[in-house]
């Protein structure tokens, strides 16, 4: 009798059932053997369970490993590039993991392009960024037109491609299009360069991806807060607000007392956490610049998360450093520790109100696109420090999206 492979999206039910029976190491062999044969499901509900905080120890070099022999496509490519930046079940190796976009980019992958571009964004060369959006935005991506919407309502012009494939952007659906249409809309179209995108990057982009920007504003020497103008460029944040959308939900907290999630009483807004299964190497190169502001390492960073407040919503005074519940916030502190520090960074800027304000130290802090906020939240001695009570203030009109990344005393 000859075995065959069960039909896409059947690996990953048996896989889901045996997850939720209490048996995570057969739907993870169940999930990495699918993903062998090329099942692109199987390969999403692979990094999605390797996240959860019940997952067994091994998972991330069995996932590794997995996504590694899994056949060659854009997605899995992806995948294999992040997890080798991060060192996800293998060292960390981000040249590597360069490397391998730039050949997904010789061979045609809008979205490795597009990633390419964002980190040379990132390092400060706009010339190369832009030659290399404008390529992928000819291969169809969306983030790149997106992307060179933003840079031309920046230059004061917009280039042509842009402009003409602005329609095809509404139409895909692009969270932000209607918005960046109608900032450049009136714009003078720019005049057509000769087409050629580079074959290399700066070669100085993984030190430039490595470090902060310099030039922060110290708020406070005890506890440490320090505000950065100009984190990150416009065009990249556009493309984390646009990456989180689809996972953005009513904010919710666990409650140990039932097991259940509930809505969270402090916070009124729309979040979403990034799982691995999102992360590419743009992504990578935000959250490692984020951890760097506050002083810690990648694999320090808790999931990258969005914000969204709308008119009226809020975050009530909160502290970010964790309490001892007897329950899963106690085992969660024994694993990986305080959370010692927080980063923020603004993703847009048409909103009023949403102020991020420290009550006991007469701190307030808007910022605008781009910019960003790192503060301790603990002490000297590790304890959680109570001077760091803060809030976000309520929206009074439009729209605040904010980055968050919690850092950990250990990976």
């Amino acid at each position: 009798m000859t075995a065959t492979s069960p039909p896409a999206g059947d690996a990953v039910a048996g896989a889901l059932d045996a997850w939720r029976r209490g048996e995570p190491a057969a739907a993870i062999d169940t999930l990495a053997a699918a993903v062998r044969n090329g099942d692109a499901r199987a390969l999403g509900a692979l990094l999605q369970l390797s996240g959860q905080p019940d997952a067994p120890e091994g998972i991330e070099e069995a996932v590794y490993r997995a996504v590694e022999a899994a056949p060659a496509s854009p997605a899995r490519n992806r995948h294999l590039a992040f997890l080798i930046a991060a060192g996800r079940g293998c060292g960390a190796a981000p040249e590597a993991a360069l490397a391998l976009r730039r050949q997904d980019r010789e061979a045609g992958d809008a979205g490795a392009t597009t990633e390419l571009a964002l980190l040379a964004l990132m390092a400060g060369d706009r010339q190369i960024a832009e030659a290399l959006l404008t390529e992928a935005a000819r291969a169809g991506s969306g983030h790149a037109i997106a992307a060179l919407l933003r840079l031309g309502e920046e230059s004061g012009r917009v280039a042509p491609i842009a402009r003409q494939l602005a329609p095809a952007l509404a139409q895909s659906g692009h969270p932000l299009a209607p918005a960046l249409i109608q900032a450049t809309q009136a714009l003078p179209v720019s005049e057509a360069g000769d087409g050629g995108a580079p074959d290399a990057l700066p070669d100085d982009l993984m030190t430039a991806l490595n470090q902060a920007p310099a030039g922060g504003e110290t708020l406070s020497e005890t506890p440490r807060i320090v505000r950065q103008a100009g984190f990150l460029p416009a065009a990249v944040c556009d493309y984390l607000a646009a990456g989180g959308a689809p996972f953005l939900q009513p904010a919710r907290i666990f409650d140990p007392r039932t097991g259940q999630s509930r809505p969270d009483p402090y916070r009124r807004s729309l979040t979403a956490t990034l799982p691995d299964a999102a992360m590419d190497l743009a992504l990578w190169a935000i959250k490692l610049r984020m951890a760097r502001l506050s002083g810690a390492g990648f694999e320090q960073g808790e999931p990258l998360s969005l914000l969204v407040y709308r008119p009226g919503e809020e975050y009530r005074a909160h502290f970010d450093f964790l309490t001892e519940d007897g329950a899963l916030a106690s085992a969660d502190l024994a694993r990986r520790g305080q959370r010692i520090a927080t980063s923020l960074v603004k993703l847009n800027a048409e909103y009023e109100g949403g102020a991020t304000r420290f009550s006991r130290l007469d701190i307030a802090w808007s910022g605008g696109r781009g910019d960003a906020l790192s503060f301790d939240n603990v002490d000297a001695e590790g304890r959680g420090d109570k001077r760091t009570l803060h809030a976000g203030e309520p929206v009074v009109a439009g729209m605040k999206v904010l980055a968050s990344l919690w850092l950990r005393e250990r990976p």
